[in-house]
């Protein structure tokens, strides 16, 4: 009997073990060697091209040898539609499996379109299906564009009519309590022209006094120098409470200055409408911003944290300018009202179901886990089945392997640990049999969120958290401008996010609610403090917010041979993915990862590596190879073999590849932002995915039969049937 709650993985590990031993028996695989698949986040960009890698492995026999499938973000869309089909079957009504003869994704050798006959009626049913739907986001007419702006506009408005509402009701306590007015100082020992400004109100004089006592501490420690350095004590808190006294002036100032820029634009004849033109120009650049940093990652902040600036103080002072309106004496039930909108928005709504999040579900779901009625009519259609499919009935006979691991971030810059706290969070880990993360510890997935009122995690949701790849407090391998505190504030205030607020598998810490704009809303993503691993919620996010290889999980578990399909963007081939899974892998589990194989290095995948004079060589700048070897040094002393294959340009690709090239300078690297692919975009990356695999596979083979090999290489043939 499993443990409902573990905070040991080798317990998840040998459950997972146990799992899919008798799928190994019936398919003759023995021996304690465990082979895996790690498809990369990178959105449809690395959904297409893992499409091609797996197609490749089906067609040399070697994807029914893999014991494991670990995906991410975008690897996790087409993942989790191998194993949709795999559970639910082909259109045609056959079982599905990992082989030539009933592989989901098609004919693998060509990947052609075949004509409906008797004989292959639906073949590449699934295939025809997914390719053209690289445009996901906007599958119909009636889901459009327009739709998918509207979408977006709804979340944001309602979040900001809540907060605008709750902080208002704020001000409206403020102006009662004649915070804002002048304050009498007569008696007080200052400079008259001092007395004036700070006089003005009493967040200002407040804000005074917090600098005064700043520099009063500041003159106090340095005097206290000249006998020794004080207490270890003494420091500590001298230090974090002059901390919170600069905190507290720029609140403080924020609030203090309000009457004055109401005055002033009262006297340019504006109002309120200046507070809504502040938060829509801090919204463009914002996104704006945004936009820029996913093209150029060392692009500067400065610009993302000044729209948020503008964003909030928009907020901020329109509730001012709002609540100045309705304060009055004798409006007693205007304000009453006003508090009741604000209670009922902020605490009914469920922001999981009103945000992005679950449009997103949603839409990637019909395209990648849909009914068998629509792929055999070849139409959209609501995916209704997978709406309610759980992720614990996965992965089950026949089709226990590849078993499926799919990766997630937990949201913890709150966390007392400062690991967690430094990366933004921990992996999260979505599998049939467990779900968590160390930080949390894991829980059984049939006792998971079944308090929830849908039954427990579903795979489509597990799906869509692992590909949550924009949130506020979180970012790519835990970087970037949304791990600013003011813009993910932003951001927040916006509802902008693709996260999703569950419970926390720690059964001492978890318990069932609703996420709304109150809680967590207020305490995790406008104040902070909320991101914590032992609150009884946690915010789940993308998982390439922690690693966008999928490689740690399959490092946790020792396997002797992983296959990485790395389908992130990385234009300038800085590995930057690939560069923190070997850091985090060597500082969590003290394994080595070398890319020590002379003929297979990383550098051979770098455009412009390929020798030769070719004319395509000169014109694009071709790799000399697309695949790289790399040996795995675990602490225990066994090793393994990562073969890792990432999107480049090689000589002996298919001509249609080079003329997308040629119309398109950025391929194979296209922006991630890009989620609207064409029939001829997705057949690009999905047929270079098959083309690489391929190439690969074709080199192993070689090792079998070479006089000499490394162990390196030799594990690596591993993936090939004997005969």
């Amino acid at each position: 009997m499993n443990a409902i709650n573990t905070r040991n993985p080798q317990d998840m590990i040998d459950a997972e073990c146990e799992h899919i031993a008798d799928n190994r028996r019936r398919h003759g695989v023995s021996g304690a060697d465990y082979l895996a698949l790690a498809l990369s986040g990178g959105g449809i960009r690395s959904a297409s091209f893992g499409l091609g890698v797996m197609q490749a492995l089906v067609s040399a026999g070697a994807l029914n040898r893999l014991d494991y499938l670990s995906t991410v973000s975008g690897g996790g869309y087409i993942g989790s539609s191998l194993t949709w089909f795999l559970h639910n079957g082909l259109p045609d009504g056959r079982p599905a499996g990992t082989d030539t003869s009933n592989f989901p994704f098609g004919q693998p050798q060509t990947g052609a379109r075949i004509a409906k006959s008797v004989d292959s009626a639906n073949r590449n049913a699934v295939l025809d299906f997914i390719r053209q739907r690289g445009n996901y986001l906007v599958p119909t007419k009636l889901l459009g564009l327009p739709s998918l702006t509207a979408f977006a506009l709804r979340a944001s408005l309602v979040s900001l009519l809540a907060y605008f509402l709750l902080t208002a009701i704020v001000m409206v306590v403020l102006i009662r309590l004649q915070l804002f007015e002048p304050i009498n100082l007569t008696g007080v020992p200052l400079p008259e022209k001092l007395a004036a400004v700070v006089g003005q109100n009493s967040f200002l004089f407040a804000a005074f006094v917090v600098v005064a006592l700043f520099a009063v501490v500041s003159v106090v420690y340095s005097l206290v120098t000249r006998v020794g350095s004080g207490s270890y004590s003494g420091r500590t808190f001298s230090q974090g409470a002059q901390g919170i006294m600069l905190q507290l002036v720029i609140w403080l100032s924020v609030f203090g200055v309000l009457p004055f820029v109401a005055g002033w634009l009262k006297d340019l004849r504006l109002g309120i409408e200046t507070a809504g033109l502040s938060t829509v120009l801090g919204t463009i650049l914002g996104y704006a911003q945004h936009r820029r940093e996913r093209k150029d990652p060392d692009a500067s902040s400065v610009m993302g944290m000044l729209a948020a600036f503008l964003l909030i103080y928009g907020l901020v002072f329109g509730a001012y300018v709002f609540a100045q309106m309705i304060a009055g004496p004798g409006n007693g039930y205007g304000i009453a009202a006003v508090a009741g909108a604000a209670l009922l928005i902020g605490l009914v709504v469920n922001t999981n179901y009103l945000g992005l999040h679950r449009g997103y579900r949603d839409r990637l779901m019909e395209a990648f886990l849909p009914n068998l009625d629509s792929v055999r009519e070849d139409r959209w259609g609501r995916a209704t089945q997978a709406d309610r499919a759980l992720l614990q009935e996965m992965c089950q006979a026949p089709n226990e392997r590849p078993y499926h691991l799919i990766g997630a971030n937990v949201v913890l810059i709150d966390s007392p640990t400062s690991k967690y706290r430094g990366r933004g969070g921990d992996g999260f880990l979505f599998s049939p049999l467990y779900c968590g993360s160390y930080a949390t510890g894991w829980i059984l997935t049939s006792r998971y969120m079944t308090k929830s009122g849908g039954g427990g995690m579903k795979l489509s949701t597990a799906m869509s958290i692992s590909g949550a790849s924009f949130n506020p407090n979180a970012g790519n391998s835990g970087q970037g401008l949304t791990r600013n505190r003011l813009v993910s504030t932003a951001f927040s205030l916006l509802n902008i996010r693709l996260g999703y607020w569950s419970a926390n598998p720690d059964r001492e810490h978890s318990r069932w609610f609703q996420p709304n704009f109150i809680y967590p809303g207020l305490k995790g993503g406008v104040f902070g403090g909320a991101f914590r691993e032992d609150h009884g919620a946690v915010e789940l996010t993308d998982g390439g917010h922690f690693d966008n290889t999928a490689l740690y999980e399959l490092i946790r578990r020792k396997l002797q041979l992983i296959i990485l399909s790395d389908g992130g963007a990385d234009p300038q081939f800085r590995f930057d993915d690939l560069g923190n899974a070997i850091e985090r892998a060597r500082v969590d589990f003290g394994v080595k990862i070398r890319f020590d194989d002379e003929e297979y290095p990383l550098k051979n995948l770098i455009p412009g590596s390929a020798q030769g004079q070719n004319l395509l060589i000169a014109r694009y700048g071709l790799a000399e190879n697309a695949f790289a070897l790399a040996s795995i040094e675990y602490p225990d002393g066994t090793s393994g073999t990562l073969v890792y294959i990432k999107l480049t340009l090689i000589a002996g690709l298919p001509e249609d590849i080079y003329s997308y090239k040629a119309a398109n300078k950025e391929f194979p690297h296209e922006p991630t932002a890009d989620q609207f692919f064409d029939e001829v975009q997705f057949e690009a990356y999905r047929e270079l995915g098959y083309q690489l695999a391929w190439g690969m596979l074709e080199k192993i083979r070689t090792f079998k039969t070479a006089e000499k090999t490394t162990p390196t290489r030799k594990r690596a043939t591993a993936l090939l049937p004997s005969a």
